[in-house]
């Protein structure tokens, strides 16, 4: 299944991940208290080490509520609900 994936810092510290498939309004999110779990999800999408580095790097340096996506990607349903994302 054909995604985009965000992420954001929230003003309570916590981390979101939004998934969202072009042309579809369903947008989950989940936000997360750790930056090790945001990590870990990103990794079950099949993100690599090094993007994620890369772009949690990026975040730590923008404001609250900025949101940076990640290029498409395909992901396979079954990885998307046990993340608990249903679309």
């Amino acid at each position: 299944m054909l995604i985009i994936v965000s992420v954001r810092r929230l003003d309570n510290d916590r981390i979101e991940i939004e998934v969202a498939r072009p042309q579809h309004d369903s947008n989950p999110t989940h936000n997360y208290a750790s930056e090790k779990e945001v990590r870990a999800v990103l990794s079950d999408f099949g993100i690599s080490q090094e993007a994620i580095d890369f772009y949690l790097k990026l975040l730590a340096q923008m404001g609250t509520g900025e949101q940076l996506k990640f290029p498409p990607m395909d992901v396979s349903k079954h990885d998307l609900l046990s993340c608990g994302f249903r679309l």
